[in-house]
């Protein structure tokens, strides 16, 4: 099982919801993709990212870390009122999958609890840090606060590696289709490089960009 069958859990068996698979992408019958971004690093990046995507008309979902958030609060706005889904990324973007228990509910609930904070709910979705995949864990404690299917990804760009702006276009040209949720990052030079390209290219194939809200729905 993968990618939508978490979609179709019922909302009144919430065990079930939280042992099922992360969501990967989205329709596969359709030409929609979603550019994901994991919301860390140097603002001035993360500020020529946002005024690309608003020069461009382009959708993204960006999962905030908590800390980034603290430091730079009025991202929050800026990011909504340009009509992108925010999202948790965790408080601190620790490696999930070796915490305690307590410590993963800390780093969800924190981030959690300063989006209520400066936005008024608590996000669109969650992403676990240090992680392609979640657990059961992290699953159950994300649906306590709320959230219902953790997001994951199929296409990674790897540019967090920082590999160079040809090298994440060609991450991205290689392994997206239709319904891709693509990992991408604030605070790397190589993403704002290759964005452009990125962005003509997928337009390009006769992709359609969107946000994971326009691409699932309200199912965070």
């Amino acid at each position: 099982m993968g990618g939508l069958a978490s979609l179709f859990s019922s909302p009144l068996t919430q065990l079930a919801q939280a042992a099922s698979p992360d969501i990967s992408h989205g329709p596969r019958s359709g030409k929609e993709v979603a550019l994901t971004f994991h919301g860390a690093g140097d603002p001035k990046i993360a500020s020529e990212l946002l005024n690309l995507f608003k020069s461009t008309s382009t959708p993204v979902t960006i999962f905030a870390v908590g800390t980034f958030l603290k430091e730079n609060p009025s991202f929050a706005k800026e990011i909504l009122d340009v009509g992108h889904d925010l999202g948790n990324h965790t408080l601190t973007h620790t490696q999930m999958k070796t915490i305690p228990a307590k410590k993963v509910e800390s780093e969800i609930a924190g981030c959690a609890n300063l989006l209520k904070k400066l936005i008024g709910n608590h996000g669109s979705f969650f992403r676990p840090s240090g992680t392609q995949y979640s657990t059961p864990l992290i699953r159950k404690t994300a649906l306590k606060y709320g959230y219902k299917n953790c997001i994951s990804y199929d296409v990674d760009s790897h540019d967090y590696q920082d590999p160079g702006a040809k090298a994440v276009i060609k991450s991205i040209n290689e392994g997206v289709k239709g319904g891709s949720i693509i990992s991408l990052h604030f605070g790397h030079a190589n993403t704002v490089q290759a964005m452009p390209t990125i962005i003509e290219n997928l337009n390009g194939k006769g992709f359609k960009l969107v946000s994971l809200s326009q691409m699932l729905g309200n199912i965070g």
